[in-house]
């Protein structure tokens, strides 16, 4: 070799160590996949680059029956040209002899192929005009290389089309018509370099293609694991889902702010990520909790609330009865001392109005009882204490027969459905879900999935729990899946326990707790004024991957 030609050799493999460097740097496949295109121009001048990868698929038998086995088949992903104009594709072709791309890969051998007008009639290929040529000029030379891997594994074809001449680059860079004149056949030295491309690009490549598997492994894990949230408690069914979307909608909205706390706050893509997989999975420490507490519905167990209805049924009864009897009695008592005076016609009407005032107290009672055993959302819902009250003057009428006083303690629950003893343990899920998600390997760009999700009920007045902390010690993340979460639960579609309520109350609701200092204030703003609430209620937040 001369040394001019030496030198540029030379000069040609220190740039591909280069190229090699920059393709392992990239971990997303499609950015990956144009990388390869257009570095492949520069290690070989050619008209156009295709590049295809193998995926395998699961084979169909007949029976329709789904076979252990796989199949692999080549997928035409991408194409670019000298105009820089890239292509996508989802064609597919199968690997054996009918293309060169699918020969190549079932051959694992790299292959140059002169004048693609004049194949030998042997050849043991065939040409697909489809595949195998350049999109706007017929394809002349052809360089077809399989992008394989250290242990021999084809992830796929790289097919460079006409190798050009340093006058027929000039033409086509200036968007003219290449003539055949101006195309040569690829060489030796071409295909040696483009050898140890295609072995870059496929290390490159299968590193991708792993960080993608692990990532979408881990992504129908998440998914998985919401669904398990789900089916203890199928009435939430969405809420995971619903925080995710909106808690990253939050995070977008703060790289708009132009003033406050918030104004310098950007989120990688990364974080962005770590953010939504915490508040898809904030809840799974459910999973954890019994069920007679996670779905308890009221402040009185089903079959609390039907005894105490029983008993106002067997009051009244006996009341009743009683009232007859002493009437009864009064007529005989009359009926054996002749003489005294005895209006029977008074007597019976005072007896049926004792048993309508009976009626009516027994009927206030229970109406008290059945709204009392309501959870509220708020203490302006109604007077729960002065309700109670009620309810004990009332029991103590009846001789405390109705009512006991661990059910009177129940029914003055002030929010929510459950006793001190059940909300310590429904809160417990947050030590659950830390627990749980503490055991899993993170990746470092994942690393602060646990604590965001840990610190998702805890308030700025440090009133929150389970650790109790506030202020700048809850993560901003934290903070924002706190609004979501608070949002959405008020909002969300009527429960057992709760009904829905309307977005401006739930908006209320939330300006309420922060002037009370439990939640972000400056969070909440962005929140209401990007709307964020808005399009949560209509189900139209964009999906953020």
């Amino acid at each position: 070799m001369k040394a001019s030609k030496q030198k540029g050799y030379n000069a040609r493999l220190r740039h591909l160590i280069d190229v090699g460097v920059a393709l392992s740097s990239e971990k997303e496949l499609g950015r990956l996949l144009e990388m390869i295109l257009k570095y492949a121009f520069e290690v070989s001048p050619c008209e156009s680059v295709h590049i295809y990868l193998i995926r395998e698929e699961a084979r169909h038998e007949k029976s329709n029956v789904i076979s252990l086995q796989k199949k692999s088949i080549l997928y035409f992903l991408k194409s670019l040209n000298r105009a820089q104009v890239l292509e996508d594709h989802k064609e597919s072709l199968p690997i054996d002899n009918t293309s060169v791309a699918g020969f190549v890969a079932q051959q694992h051998e790299a292959l140059n192929i002169l004048d693609c007008q004049n194949l030998p009639d042997d050849a043991p290929f065939s040409l697909n005009d489809h595949f195998d040529q350049a999109r706007e000029n017929k394809c002349i030379s052809l360089l077809t290389l399989p992008l394989l891997t250290g242990d021999g594994k084809v992830r796929g074809v790289l097919q460079l089309v006409n190798k050009l001449t340093p006058r027929g680059l000039e033409i086509l860079n200036n968007q003219g018509p290449v003539q055949k004149k101006y195309i040569k056949t690829f060489s030796e030295e071409d295909t040696e370099l483009m050898r140890v491309f295609t072995s870059y690009s496929a290390i490159a490549l299968e590193n991708s293609q792993l960080t993608e598997s692990i990532e979408n492994l881990f992504e129908s894990f998440v998914r998985a694991s919401v669904k398990a949230i789900e089916a203890r408690d199928p009435t939430t069914s969405g809420h995971s889902d619903r925080v995710a979307m909106m808690t990253v909608e939050l995070a977008l909205a703060t790289h708009k702010v132009g003033e406050g706390p918030f104004k310098r706050v950007q989120f990688s893509e990364e974080q962005i990520k770590e953010l939504r997989y915490a508040s898809l999975l904030h809840d799974f420490g459910k999973i954890g909790v019994t069920e007679p507490v996670l779905l308890k519905k009221k402040k009185l167990k089903d079959r609390d609330l039907e005894s105490i209805l029983l008993r106002f049924d067997t009051m009244g009864f006996n009341e009743e009865s009683r009232v007859w009897k002493n009437l009864c009695e009064k007529i005989m008592e009359n009926h054996r001392q002749v003489g005294r005076p005895f209006d029977v016609d008074q007597a019976y009407q005072n007896a049926i109005k004792q048993i309508e005032m009976l009626k009516y107290r027994i009927k206030k009672m229970r109406s008290n009882v059945i709204t009392a055993n309501e959870p509220q959302v708020m203490s302006e819902d109604f007077d729960i204490n002065e309700l109670v009250d009620k309810l004990d003057r009332s029991n103590q009428y009846f001789n405390n027969a109705v009512l006991t006083r661990e059910e009177l303690k129940s029914l003055s629950i002030p929010r929510g459905s459950l006793t001190p003893t059940e909300r310590q343990e429904i809160e417990s899920h947050v030590s659950h879900t830390y627990t749980f998600l503490k055991q899993i390997a993170w990746t470092d760009n994942l690393s602060h999935v646990t604590t965001i999700a840990h610190c998702h009920h805890e308030k700025l007045d440090g009133t929150g729990y389970p650790r109790g902390i506030k202020g700048d010690d809850i993560p901003i993340q934290s903070r924002m899946m706190t609004i979501a979460d608070i949002y959405d639960a008020l909002t969300a579609f009527d429960r057992p326990y709760k009904q829905s309520i309307s977005a401006a109350r739930a908006l209320e609701i939330l300006i309420k707790d922060a002037r009370a200092g439990k939640i972000d204030g400056h969070l909440l703003k962005i929140f209401i004024e990007a709307g964020i609430f808005h399009h949560a209620t209509l189900g139209t937040i964009r999906k953020v991957s």
